[in-house]
């Protein structure tokens, strides 16, 4: 799927540059003189819309009534993303579309507003019952290991310490730095160290190791199961069937595989270059199991640095899956307001709009807004209150962790907010019914535009009432049309956030 996203994208901008090359108008904008904004989904479109009124040319790319989740833009939304002056997105895992066709574009004269960098972003969590999506990088399930021959590795393989070196990674390598609070250099040295290896490429070729053309035999003896920090991981283990010099007498080798060839290749196709792990000495496999702190790192030959880079991003480090429903809380919801607020201000008094007239004009609408918004938070906090309970349990994903740590709120559901699962188990609602027997919870919500099914279920087991807690992550095409707002939503949900808590 990300190939061929790529390739959409790439013939996408081919479509585009040829509509802007003509005589400078902003194809699909209206030629008024006016900023071009485009936000991708409906929050950052109602928030647009509540400071710039009528003044800004306003686009929203997600259609309403879509998943935002599995959004994938159009040849025509990326002209008017390559068009605009001021693009807003959230910034989350929806959004990784937006990075890749930023890559090819020259978006220098855009400015971009990414709505998690605002607020305080927290990580999705999973409570108790809840079920997460299924299938991490490198987990498997011990009873399903199955023995593996040395061919099972055949292939050409060059070590990952030049690209090390040469620069290739240095994005890969800040970004885990930030990620662990350590400095780039520090990465840097400790991969040089784990990856270091005696041997810069070697073949792998049926039983037989190839190292400078010249090769060695090696038999199978049974696989080893290491506990790590990253979790268990299974290393195949061979030993050399006749002393050659200069070849290690023991060697194991890891691919993150567990036998199930076929279930693996279809994970891992998308995940960028093949690679292996590779251990070798001749004190034995205990000894080479000890040394945890090394691992050298070997790619298939010929692998680009971009596909290097692919399979280290989810290589035993993966990022921190931040909530991105950011917007759920009135006050982070003040806050992007007023990042939306400073750029578009600073946007239209550099392109000269208006005089300065109408950054005067966004920042007391802005103002204005924020001053709802702090009205909107007290009404649920005056809930929160004067409640009989703090505990909410929706049969839906929950896309309400920020708006739940707002007022100190605990909450049971099927799945976190970005779970792309959409049918629990039934071990997952029949927890969810019991929790609503036990505490005598009187209100199963369920989110916009679910089909509701687990909440209905849910209700009629327990006699609780069915009611929408609204996310506004995107509207219905009726609400839009008739110019639903994020404050009429939100308004809702303090009465349906009453009657919950009561």
């Amino acid at each position: 799927m990300k190939r061929f996203l790529c390739i959409v994208i790439l013939l996408s901008l081919s479509i585009c540059a040829l509509f802007a090359s003509g005589g400078g108008d902003k194809e699909g904008a209206a030629d008024n003189g006016k900023l071009d904004v485009v936000a991708v989904n409906f929050p950052a479109y109602d928030f647009a819309r509540q400071i710039a009124k009528d003044r800004v040319n306003l686009t929203m790319l997600l259609p309403p009534g879509a998943e935002s989740h599995s959004f994938e833009p159009t040849p025509r939304d990326i002209i008017k993303i390559q068009n605009c002056d001021v693009f807003i997105y959230t910034g989350g895992e929806s959004d990784v579309w937006v990075d890749r066709i930023f890559e090819s574009m020259d978006a220098s004269n855009m400015k971009i507003i990414r709505m998690m960098d605002a607020v305080d972003v927290v990580e999705e969590e999973i409570v108790e019952g809840m079920e997460d999506d299924e299938h991490e990088h490198g987990e498997f399930d011990p009873v399903n290991v199955k023995d593996r021959p040395l061919g099972d590795f055949t292939g050409s393989w060059a070590s990952g310490v030049p690209f090390l070196n040469d620069g290739s990674l240095d994005s890969y390598m800040a970004r885990r730095a930030e990620e662990e609070g350590k400095s780039t250099a520090d990465v840097k040295a400790s991969l040089l160290s784990g990856w270091a290896s005696s041997y810069e490429a070697l073949t792998i070729a049926g039983n037989t190791l190839v190292i400078e053309n010249r090769a060695a035999a090696y038999t199978y003896q049974g696989y080893e199961i290491v506990e790590s920090e990253h979790g268990a991981s299974v290393w195949y283990t061979y030993q050399i069937a006749a002393p050659a010099n200069g070849f290690p007498a023991y060697i194991m080798l890891n691919d993150h595989g567990d036998g199930n060839e076929e279930e693996r290749h279809e994970e891992h196709e998308h995940e960028g270059a093949a690679h292996i792990h590779l251990k070798y000495g001749d004190a034995g496999f205990a000894a080479l199991v000890g040394r945890a702190d090394w691992s050298p790192m070997y790619f298939a030959s010929g692998a680009s640095a971009e596909e290097i880079a692919e399979a280290l991003a989810g290589h035993g480090h993966e990022e921190a899956a931040y909530d991105e429903h950011v917007w759920t809380s009135p006050k982070n919801a003040k806050r992007i307001v007023r990042a939306i607020a400073d750029v578009l201000c600073a946007v239209d008094s550099a392109n000269g709009g208006a005089n300065g007239a109408n950054a005067a004009f966004f920042r007391r609408n802005a103002e204005a807004y924020s001053a709802q918004l702090d009205e909107l938070d007290g009404k649920f906090q005056a809930v929160v209150n004067n409640a009989k309970r703090t505990t909410i349990v929706l049969g839906d994903r929950f896309p309400f962790r920020y708006f739940a740590d707002a007022y100190g709120l605990s909450y049971f559901a099927a799945f976190p907010g970005c779970s792309t699962e959409t049918e629990p188990s039934a071990a997952t609602v029949a927890f969810l019914i019991d929790k609503i027997k036990a505490e005598k919870i009187p209100v199963v919500f369920h989110i916009e535009l679910s089909n509701e099914r687990m909440a209905d279920t849910i209700a009629e087991e327990t006699g609780a009432k069915k009611a929408l807690l609204h996310a506004c992550h995107n509207i219905s095409k009726r609400d839009f049309d008739r110019g639903a707002t994020y404050m009429e939503l939100m308004t809702n949900n303090v009465d349906a956030l009453r009657q919950a808590l009561q």
